[in-house]
């Protein structure tokens, strides 16, 4: 073996065996980087060569190119099974990227037509969606290198110099995440979706412990408490057994205006970023939705409505609820499986 070998850790040296193919001219990535790491963990270290032919190259021309790098960086190869072993690494390889793929398809599967199964695999995918709110000014201020004079701090470094100003401070207003509210609604129109809306508000929701979430159907309910914890699935049925209209009619007016008045003005919604699921098919006065809505955009720094019936390239928002919303609503998107959620996410990280 190389030198190159000698005094590194294994992963370090695959990581930089893989810069020098790159530097070569080879088209290899850190994915196939990692599944070659992955791969030698498993197996002798005779096997190495057949492994980084299995999971860095992509085609039979590179194999020259690679057998002298490697040779290179590592020495002849050792004798080894030869084509038994490298059938088992691609094997191995396919699986892996097969698992990526249908978790890619699944990102894209609208949550109406997802297995429980299939949804208990998209917990652990919602888990890793970054939820970066905007940030806000606050009142307090901080020490910073640029700002407003802060002449107390400045008197104070003032002494050592005799008096005279010569350090000066500065201070400025701290900036803090803006807050997310879920509103959520779990009628009866909604059940293709609500388990899952649910389980993206639990996701969601361990980014930050001042966010909070409601489910509503003909009345409001706070769930923010039954989401906490690290189980999707237990989370879920805390919050369906405190749900008591889940699956029922829908009154999103009578239930928006009842979380403006015992929590919005409060400070819930004053400044945050409210996310409303909801199909729209109110039941109740659109004109108390319209008017609720109108009070909410007033609180809030953005109200996004998702409806997970935009999937459909023909839809319209015709129902009475939708058309009396959306005048007063900042962005309006699907919601109808993860990558239209990761969309949502990045919209509201440039905000």
């Amino acid at each position: 073996m190389a030198s190159h070998t000698s005094t590194s850790d294994p992963t370090e040296t695959i990581v930089r065996f893989g810069r020098e193919l790159r530097a070569a001219g080879l088209g290899v990535g850190t994915d196939r980087v990692a599944q070659l790491a992955r791969a030698a963990a498993l197996l002798p270290p005779g096997e190495l060569y057949w492994a980084g032919r299995a999971t860095l190259l992509a085609r039979p021309e590179e194999i020259p190119l690679y057998d002298a790098l490697f040779a290179r960086f590592f020495g002849p190869p050792e004798a080894s099974p030869g084509p038994p072993v490298r059938i088992r690494i691609e094997a191995e390889a396919e699986r892996e990227v097969g698992l990526a793929s249908r978790a890619e398809l699944l990102r894209e599967k609208s949550f109406s037509r997802c297995s429980r199964e299939e949804l208990s695999q998209l917990a652990e995918l919602m888990a890793r969606v970054d939820w970066s709110m905007p940030r806000r000014r606050t009142r307090r201020r901080e020490a910073a290198r640029a700002g407003r004079p802060d002449l107390r701090r400045t008197l104070r470094r003032s002494f050592r110099t005799g008096g005279e100003p010569v350090e000066r401070a500065w201070r400025r207003r701290r900036r803090r995440t803006r807050r997310l509210i879920l509103l959520l609604d779990v009628s009866g129109s909604m059940d293709a979706y609500s388990r899952a809306l649910v389980m993206f508000a639990h996701a969601a929701l361990r980014s930050d412990r001042r966010w909070e979430a409601f489910c509503f159907g003909t009345r409001l309910t706070r769930v923010t408490r039954a989401l906490e914890g690290s189980d999707p699935d237990e989370a879920l049925r805390r919050a369906a057994a405190e749900v008591v209209d889940w699956d029922g009619g829908t009154r999103i007016g009578d239930s928006l205006k009842r979380f403006l008045d015992e929590h919005g003005h409060g400070g819930l919604a004053r400044g945050a970023v409210v996310v409303l699921c909801s199909d729209g098919l109110e039941v109740g006065d659109p004109d108390v939705l319209a008017e609720q809505m109108a009070r909410l955009h007033r609180l809030a720094h953005r109200v996004v409505w998702l409806n997970p019936l935009k999937e459909d390239p023909a839809y319209e928002p015709l129902a009475r609820g939708m058309r009396a919303a959306l005048p007063h609503v900042d962005h309006f998107a699907a919601g109808h499986s993860l990558a239209s959620l990761e969309d949502v996410a990045a919209a509201l990280a440039r905000w």
